[in-house]
């Protein structure tokens, strides 16, 4: 049913195997065993923090965008305007690749 309304909608559809999304970090990808009963997900090599399931959800998605040809770049996709060790950006501070505000930027106006 679900890829049937997506080919109706125009959209993409990607069956993917949830199996291992909730030990594997969405961020480095290290696996980490852990009981059912532990519902946050920390990293002990990156430091990323989730809920268990959100990071499961992240896998997904990025499983499924694999699928559909769409992967990871190689260079950051922003520029933040704060220290890489900051955990959270306000999304005014974001300034995307070829947007003009980084071309200003650049610039110096």
């Amino acid at each position: 049913m679900l890829a049937y309304k997506c080919e109706r909608e125009g959209t993409y559809f990607a069956a993917v195997r949830p199996h291992g999304t909730t030990k594997k970090c969405a961020c480095c990808g290290v696996e980490t065993d852990k009981p059912l009963w532990v519902r946050e997900h920390s990293c002990p090599a990156c430091d990323f923090e989730a809920d268990r399931d959100a990071n499961a959800a992240l896998n997904v998605l990025s499983r499924g965008l694999s699928k559909v040809g769409v992967g990871h770049a190689e260079s950051a996709p922003a520029e933040t305007a704060l220290p890489a060790s900051t955990r959270t950006v306000d999304a005014k501070r974001v300034v995307e690749p070829g947007s003009p505000a980084l071309s200003e930027r650049a610039s110096g106006r």
